[in-house]
């Protein structure tokens, strides 16, 4: 891992992280690459996306990495221009794209673009891994479900996605903290990933600060309410 690179503003770690985990920034950080690690989506040579990826939180340690390139694109301009100016790898590169987002309440980050018809500006079977790290944490089902036919689309065969979703203990669709954090009917979710053109696999993978990555100590039970759900998607032949 590389973390040669300044840390971001403090301002940018608490849009990603929240107001009351900005500390954590880092090591959230560093915990994403392991699991990306473990589940082989940094193998040499291999175009990896990062849906979302905010300030580099994960792009700073995929510096040493193998991979080929690296694709990161996020609805923040400041956070963008940011990766762009510190992280100077020819292999990375950012794009700001005017998402409209419930994410608006907290960073006043007006979108003009309407995400269930924003399509992504890459080619057919451009990635080999993607990381989506709590994005639809933050976008209403129909949102997500357009995504997924977007990764369908973009994804090689064989492809692998990592991404993270709440779900509603109370088995319904619901916001909290001013519309920002969106939470899943867990059974419609899983629905929706069956209907995809992805194999699903619920992880049971859990992030515990102060506790290193350990995939034989996973929980395989679905979680609610303000804990990650990771999922890790395939992409069928």
């Amino acid at each position: 891992m590389n973390a040669s690179i300044q840390m971001p503003p403090r301002e940018f770690q608490t849009l990603v992280c929240g107001p009351d985990h900005t500390h954590l920034f880092d090591e959230a950080g560093r915990w994403l690459v392991e699991v990306l690690n473990h589940e082989g989506m940094l193998k040499p040579g291999s175009d990896f996306l990062d849906i979302g990826c905010g300030c580099g939180r994960v792009a700073r340690y995929l510096l040493s990495s193998p991979i080929r390139s690296y694709t990161g694109f996020d609805r923040h301009t400041g956070m963008i221009d940011w990766c762009k100016q510190e992280i100077g790898d020819p292999r990375f590169k950012f794009d700001f794209f005017g998402l409209k987002s419930v994410y608006t309440a907290w960073d006043n980050h007006e979108g003009t673009v309407d995400v269930d018809k924003f399509a992504f500006p890459y080619a057919p079977k451009s990635f080999d891994s993607c990381l989506l790290a709590s994005l639809f944490t933050h976008m209403p089902p129909q949102e997500a479900r357009h995504y997924l036919g977007e990764l369908a689309r973009v994804m090689r065969p064989d492809g692998k996605i990592l991404l993270s979703v709440f779900f509603s203990a109370r088995v319904k669709v619901e916001t909290h903290d001013d519309g920002v954090n969106v939470f899943y009917n867990s059974k419609e979710f899983e629905a929706d990933l069956q209907r995809s053109s992805f194999a699903a696999h619920r992880t049971g993978y859990s992030f515990t600060p102060g506790v290193t990555f350990e995939p034989g100590t996973v929980t395989r039970a679905l979680q609610f309410d303000y804990v990650h759900n990771w999922y890790v998607l395939t992409k069928r032949p």
